[in-house]
């Protein structure tokens, strides 16, 4: 929706270290409304100077200017060239690092972080400095609680049947098949032929696409395409519109050849010159297939491949009605959870850090459905907060570790073992995007485990139209 990160409570300045006893200064808080405040901060040369005559001779000892030698450069040509840029750094750092503290020190869980009053700056003198003050606005988190032990949710558990058990057995039996060649076109076949660009008259287009391509009758979306396409032969010419045989615009530029950007070119028809017919044709329910799936003699007859069958889709099945169980719970308690927050603030918020520029408007128009989103994180986050959820050091490195060893197996590779696989997880570690993702997993497992532990749900059989239902509402 809009190219920034929801803020959270401790982003920024709650979980930052607190800055020394040397670098207090003036700070005073001001309520300005139930969840939002005015931080006014003064400094006085004896909260900067220090820091900035660091900073200027630090500059004097690399610089480097006509007519003198390196580092004898007179201090008073520093303060002229670089003296109010360091004084302007010196003093954002200050405000900075004694914003954090103040923060974490008083123990105010802001959402996003403070933002500039910019007239309140406007009375400072960066020419000739004496003292500064400044103002800025925070919008804060705010204070609820949530209530698990009083939840009733159930635990959605897929009732695998034997029409279940038959639809997973026939897709097995395909998946392990023979491809073969077919004589005459059926709706489940595989259509090898050649695509041709046709002119607004029906004509052959001179210049126009030719690319050889694979049409999946099973997957077409367009039933009158793909009757128009079952009951050829090898040879036989079909006029056809290349958005109905294929899923998307990427798809259609794969496989016409073409750059995804021509295909918003392309209007007419196309006629597709069948060249082969494959078919699949599915394994014979045997000891083949018994083997293929689950290894040589692992089953020795039907019904005990069908039990198999059965008690793997019921495995699986069961991550979702985790999935599932979770998402219930969090929206129990999202429905439960009766708080406010800071809208003008986040909408100020939202304009000042968006990543691409947004109108007030836009601001507006989409503020309901952000603010939803933004409860939902807070009420999670309490929970975790609540309970001791978070994930700790050693757990993140387990999961990379982990991590690594499957995606070798994955391969059929042995996976490192000591200080390499050590080496390993430390590099993927050191990808952020990657820790957030770990980090988050293991969270939303213990969310899970929480919930099963605590609410002890009772469980309940669905069926597949039903569970199907649950994973898209829930």
């Amino acid at each position: 929706m809009w190219g920034f990160e929801s803020p959270r409570p401790y982003q920024n300045y709650n979980q930052a270290r607190r800055a020394s006893a040397d670098d207090d200064m003036n700070i005073q808080k001001e309520e300005t409304g139930t969840l939002t405040a005015t931080l006014k901060v003064k400094l006085t040369p004896e909260d900067y100077n220090p820091g900035l005559e660091k900073a200027l001779k630090e500059q004097r000892k690399s610089a480097v200017l006509p007519g003198f030698r390196p580092g004898q450069v007179p201090m008073t040509l520093i303060k002229k060239r670089v003296g109010k840029a360091l004084l302007v750094n010196e003093v954002e750092r200050l405000i900075d690092e004694n914003l954090r503290s103040y923060l974490e020190t008083n123990a105010i869980r802001v959402l996003g972080q403070p933002l500039p009053k910019n007239e309140s700056a406007d009375t400072n003198n960066w020419d000739e400095p004496g003292d500064f003050e400044f103002a800025y606005e925070l919008g804060m988190a705010p204070a609820f609680e949530v209530e698990l032990d009083k939840l009733k949710i159930e635990y959605p558990v897929m009732d695998v049947n034997d029409e279940l058990v038959q639809r997973e057995v026939s897709d097995m039996q395909r998946r392990f098949g023979k491809l073969e060649d077919g004589a005459t076109s059926e709706t489940n076949d595989m259509l090898l032929g050649d695509m041709i660009e046709l002119d607004a008259d029906g004509t052959i287009k001179e210049g126009g696409i030719m690319h050889r391509a694979t049409i999946s009758l099973e997957y077409l979306e367009d039933q009158a395409t793909r009757s128009l396409l079952t009951g050829k032969t090898v040879g036989e010419e079909v006029v056809v519109d290349p958005h109905k045989v294929s899923r998307d615009h990427e798809d259609l530029a794969r496989m016409l050849g073409v750059d995804h950007d021509r295909i918003h070119h392309i209007q007419g028809n196309f006629i597709f010159r069948i060249v082969e017919i494959k078919r699949m044709t599915p394994v014979e329910l045997g000891p083949e297939l018994f083997d293929r799936v689950y290894g040589k003699d692992a089953v020795s007859d039907e019904a005990g491949f069908r039990a198999k069958v059965k008690e793997g889709l019921e495995r699986s099945f069961l991550r979702d009605s985790d999935r599932i169980f979770k998402r219930s719970v969090m929206k129990g308690l999202n429905e439960r959870a009766s708080f406010g927050l800071p809208d003008n603030f986040l909408k100020r918020w939202i304009q000042e850090t968006s990543k691409e520029p947004v109108s007030a408007e836009q601001v507006e128009e989409n503020y309901t459905s952000y603010a939803e989103g933004l409860k939902r994180q807070l009420v999670e986050d309490r929970v975790i907060e609540k309970y001791g959820l978070e994930a700790k050091g050693e757990e993140i490195d387990a999961f990379a570790k982990r991590y690594i060893e499957d995606q070798f197996a994955q391969y059929g590779m042995p996976a490192p073992e000591g200080e390499k696989l050590q080496q390993m997880a430390g590099r993927l570690l050191g990808d952020r995007e990657q820790l957030s993702r770990m980090r988050d997993s293991i969270v939303q497992q213990k969310l899970t485990v929480h919930f099963k532990t605590l609410l002890d749900p009772k469980e309940k059989k669905v069926s597949f139209e039903e569970f199907i239902t649950l994973a898209r509402t829930a």
